[in-house]
């Protein structure tokens, strides 16, 4: 996935790129690109309105459309055969929570030139008031272009690509002090897990709409109990059992000064023979993928193993490490000690098959399926009625 990022004024990222040329353009050849550009929703605005996004390339016999996409509806702002296309921000300025996008499509002619050389297929570019290049803000595909009969042998290098690093989307932060218990556990006693989470590393919203957060335990026979913390007021998600626990972005998604915070604990029995953690807390953005850096292991782990380290993204919670004390030695024999019960547990949860049913199709699955629904539209109508209450007011 080709990424960027604007952080100063607005930001776009190309999530999707087709018809990108694998080897060396020849004279004469025709090519197609499909590019799906995004916004991160990390400003108020999905794009600055005072600023351009200028198209450009160095195809011969160009052909542009561009695509909007707009809270699930789709129309067409260009279709032309310019070298050069600009879209004025004011066509692009939506508030973050509507889901803007763009679908680019460009086709033309690979030009000739006296001799090889390189030829910029595609170039986007964000432009301020007065249409000066705003620092790294730009996608770039160019390429060596040859006659057909004087293409180099061998392998081809890849295009050259200018993409500059994908944005850092991690939402939340995790609390030491709310993390137990810390220290080690034995297989077989039944747990509870617990954390909180703060969603206050975006500057302008708690939670990307897009993404999701997902939780999981390896503990056997786990029910969950979470709660969503807004302004002091307490939202109780309905209880659910399993390994897997997903949440949608939107129940996540509010202006950063309401204070979003995430309770959760996590019951079950210990598991005996795994160094896997305990509980596992990640947020995944629309391709499905874990973002990088945005992943929360427990510190609890199972007497006998050694404890998962957690990723240094929030505070500290690596438990203390402790010394194994050897035992001394006995001066008598030491009795066979009796047989304890054996308990069996699930080595390690299935695969995930989905976000509807993790552990297969069941009819406990359907109902847990059937309140998670009752529950999200109940959510999403206490959060709509509101806004239209007040626009019918004004």
């Amino acid at each position: 996935m080709l990424l960027l990022l604007v952080s100063s004024a607005g930001a776009f990222f190309v999530e999707r790129a087709e018809g990108v040329p694998e080897g060396y353009p020849v004279y004469g050849e025709e090519l197609e690109l499909e590019i799906y550009v995004t916004f991160p929703g990390l400003d108020p605005r999905s794009f600055p309105s005072e600023d351009t996004l200028e198209l450009r390339t160095g195809l011969t016999n160009p052909r542009w459309t561009v695509d909007m996409h707009r809270s699930g509806g789709v129309s067409t702002l260009r279709q032309s055969s310019k070298t050069r296309e600009m879209l004025p921000g004011w066509e692009l300025s939506y508030p973050s929570g509507e889901d803007i996008a763009l679908t680019i499509r460009l086709s033309g002619t690979v030009p000739m030139f006296a001799e090889p050389g390189t030829v910029t297929i595609l170039s986007i570019r964000q432009l301020d008031g007065s249409y000066t290049f705003r620092g790294e803000n730009e996608y770039l595909i160019a390429q060596t272009a040859y006659p057909a009969g004087n293409v180099p042998p061998g392998t081809p290098p890849d295009p050259v690509i200018v993409a500059p690093s994908p944005p850092d989307l991690s939402a939340f932060t995790v609390s030491e002090r709310s993390t137990t218990p810390t220290g080690s556990l034995q297989p077989g006693e039944t747990a509870t897990l617990r954390t909180y989470l703060y969603f206050d590393r975006i500057t302008h919203i708690t939670f990307p709409t897009s993404d999701t957060l997902r939780l999981q335990t390896r503990l056997i026979n786990a029910t969950w109990a979470v709660s969503i913390h807004n302004g002091g007021a307490e939202l109780v998600r309905n209880p659910r059992s399993g390994y897997f626990y997903t949440i949608p972005g939107f129940e996540l998604s509010y202006p950063q000064r309401e204070s979003l915070g995430l309770s959760v604990a996590v019951t079950g029995i210990v598991p005996a023979g795994t160094t896997a953690p305990l509980l596992e807390i990640s947020q995944s953005g629309p391709d499905g993928n874990t973002r990088e850096g945005a992943v929360f292991t427990h510190p609890a782990f199972i007497s006998g193993t050694h404890p998962t380290e957690t990723p240094d993204m929030t505070e500290t919670l690596s438990p203390e490490r402790t010394q194994t004390q050897s035992p001394a030695p006995e001066v008598t024999t030491t009795p066979t000690p009796e047989p304890t019960p054996e308990i069996t547990p699930l080595p390690r949860p299935p695969e995930q098959k989905g976000e509807i049913f993790p552990d297969g199709i069941s009819f406990e699955g359907v109902l847990d399926l059937i309140q998670e629904m009752v529950g999200h539209g109940t959510l999403f109508l206490e959060r709509i009625i509101p806004l239209f209450q007040g626009l019918a007011g004004g």
